[in-house]
């Protein structure tokens, strides 16, 4: 190996995006199918950059693999190069294209829902000229992908931990309720305590949503258990589920209001701190997104009254 640092040969930048990608995905595996390879390949470019590294860049386990010191150090200034390779890339496709710009843009399951499709909309009209690239993920990955530079902008609703430094703007506020059949020996009271349904079967959204984590959370400090009867990956499937008198739930209010002359359901008032969440745009700097992406947040905003200012 080279010890004294990196061969003066061009790094390959296809074996950098396999060892993002492993990095990000904690497996060599996942990251060559990531990359269109297979394993063996993608474990050799690897090895060809921890040679011309003259270090080890993964730890590897029975687990996956995790970065060395020396391995973050490479991720986080091969993530920027990836990003400014790929902005090069989308705004000369989008020059040839007639496209004046696009946002790229994780939000989670309740702004995809609830919120995002009429706002949307109404920045279209106005901004034809703009692609935006749409993903759904849990508040836990919109985050992950702001930091990690995989998106511009994150809509979740969770708080992001101060220590990631991430611009914060609140862009709503989600009343979550309990949701149960019109039966239901709850399904008449105005208002219930989170403890008085620790017994009950609970229809749950995914292990890591938000929701999911505030109730476990919840749970917890109560010293008990959620019994989760089965899990589902929307809010229509909750909504089907409890209809069906297999449990209740907990949704934002918004997500069942529409449905309750349709649907045997009823909404109960959660009384608890916790059931209004703020919903918020994240980014790592709103004062250096491009221009699309500010207009995006100005209208975002605008559209829930809020006032920003003209540099956000």
């Amino acid at each position: 190996m080279n010890q004294k640092g990196w061969d003066p040969v061009p790094f390959d930048f296809e074996s950098l995006q396999v060892f993002l990608a492993a990095v990000e995905e904690r497996s060599i595996f996942a990251a060559a199918r990531r990359n269109h390879i297979v394993a063996s390949a993608a474990s050799k470019r690897i090895s060809v950059l921890e040679e011309r590294a003259g270090t080890a860049l993964l730890y590897r386990h029975s687990r996956g693999v995790r970065p060395t010191p020396a391995g973050e150090a490479l991720y986080h200034h091969a993530k920027r190069l990836d990003e400014h390779l790929r902005r090069i890339s989308d705004e000369l496709s989008e020059y040839a294209n007639g496209v004046r710009g696009h946002v790229r843009i994780h939000v989670n399951l309740t702004a995809m829902v609830q919120y995002l499709p009429r706002d949307l909309y109404s920045f279209l009209q106005e901004n034809p000229q703009i692609r935006l690239d749409l993903v759904e993920k849990t508040s836990d990955q919109v985050v992950q992908a702001v930091v990690s530079g995989l998106t511009d902008i994150g809509i979740c609703s969770s708080a992001p931990d101060p220590a990631l430094d991430l611009d914060v703007l609140t862009y709503g506020v989600d009343q979550l309720v309990l949701v149960l059949r019109p039966d239901h020996r709850l399904a008449r009271r105005r208002g219930v305590r989170f403890e008085e349904i620790m017994d009950e079967d609970i229809i749950s959204l995914t292990y890591g949503t938000s929701i999911h984590k505030l109730c476990a959370s919840a749970a917890e400090q109560l010293g008990r258990t959620l019994r989760v009867r089965m899990e589902v990956t929307d809010f229509e499937g909750m909504r089907n589920m409890i209809a069906a008198g297999l449990g209740i739930g907990i949704l934002p209010s918004p997500s069942v209001a529409p449905y309750l002359g349709i649907m045997p359901l009823r909404m109960v008032a959660l009384k608890e701190s916790w059931s209004k969440r703020p919903l918020n745009i994240v980014a790592r700097r709103f004062q250096v997104l491009p221009l699309p992406s500010q207009l995006l947040i100005r209208h975002l905003a605008r559209s829930r009254g809020l006032v920003v200012s003209g540099d956000l």
